[in-house]
């Protein structure tokens, strides 16, 4: 967070990828406790910290996100 938004969240919506052991969701949580608090994935030690999710994963698997695949520029094959 770059900056910390005024009040108590009562009428935000905070979307993270992933809840894992949930401590992101704890502080979201303190921050502002009326928000709406959604993820993409839920494990289920964070299950209980967010609102709705979309994805159930176990609490073992890893996810492979696009920013740990240290993915490199290839330029086009096109105007070689």
């Amino acid at each position: 967070m770059l900056k910390r938004a005024e009040g108590d969240g009562e009428g935000f919506i905070v979307i993270d990828d992933l809840v894992d052991t949930g401590g992101t969701a704890v502080a979201i949580r303190e921050m502002y406790p009326k928000a709406h608090f959604v993820t993409i994935f839920a494990k289920p030690a964070g299950r209980p910290l967010v609102d709705d999710y979309v994805i159930d994963i176990p609490q073992n698997t890893w996810i492979e996100q696009p920013w740990d695949m240290g993915v490199v520029f290839v330029p086009p094959i096109s105007g070689r």
